[in-house]
């Protein structure tokens, strides 16, 4: 057996239990959803065994997943994540915990925790409300007309962010909603395209926050977000 897949084998089985996200880069459910993974395959000669996670919700019903529908994954682990691309080969609907199973494409990456620290800031910026999710109750039609409306981002990662909305931009405020995302880090402007996944707080004032997760990041813009997270994180230890 290849060591690449020995050593997936061994890792999974420590990892039975673990929360994780399945990852949809493309169609109407496009985002990131959480899951864990609940059961292992009992793989046969170099194969690697199939993933039993649990199915992802959504608006309290399980969340459509046609069958070879490819994901992504992160599997969360003790100090660190476990990525990997994989591939729906069936579904167990009728049973207390709903299960996909899903292939493997290739041996998983280990990747530090260190690339998903969220630190605070307080960073002005501009959005766009690009499209909403299609099925919502929300049409284009109900919109004001669309342009770029103030935010400020009280937290990133280089995975997301936390963004502050004024109490007049909340008709642009959607679940499930593609923004496009400006900002700037000491002098290099930003552009990027983000969903919003949650509401958290709505303040006295009125104001948002909501948490929006990028869509993905340009290797130049991931470098330069994460020399200003590393720099934010050792000014919030005081060093």
């Amino acid at each position: 057996m290849p060591v690449e897949q020995e050593k997936t084998r061994s890792v999974l089985q420590t990892l039975i239990g673990s929360k994780m996200e399945l990852g949809i880069t493309n169609g109407l459910y496009k985002g990131s959803y959480a899951s864990r993974l609940e059961d292992l395959s009992d793989p046969s000669g170099d194969e690697l065994p199939l993933l039993g996670v649990a199915h992802p919700m959504f608006k309290g019903a399980l969340l459509p997943m046609s069958r070879s529908l490819e994901l992504d994954l992160k599997i969360e682990s003790s100090g660190c994540f476990y990525q990997g691309q994989a591939e729906i080969v069936r579904h167990v609907i009728n049973v207390p915990i709903p299960l996909l199973w899903l292939s493997l494409k290739a041996p998983l990456e280990k990747v530090q925790r260190r690339m998903f620290v969220r630190v605070p800031c307080m960073l002005k910026g501009r959005a766009f409300l690009l499209e909403l999710e299609q099925d919502g109750a929300a049409a284009p039609d109900d919109l004001p007309d669309r342009h770029w409306f103030p935010v400020v981002l009280r937290d990133i990662s280089l995975g997301g962010a936390g963004v502050l909305l004024r109490k007049e931009d909340a008709p642009f405020c959607r679940e499930r909603g593609r923004y496009l995302l400006q900002t700037t880090i000491g002098e290099t402007e930003f552009f990027i395209v983000c969903r919003l996944i949650k509401v958290f707080n709505v303040d006295e004032e009125g104001r948002m926050e909501v948490g929006m997760a990028y869509e993905g990041l340009p290797a130049f813009t991931e470098k330069l977000m994460g020399g200003f997270i590393r720099q934010q994180e050792l000014n919030t230890r005081g060093a």
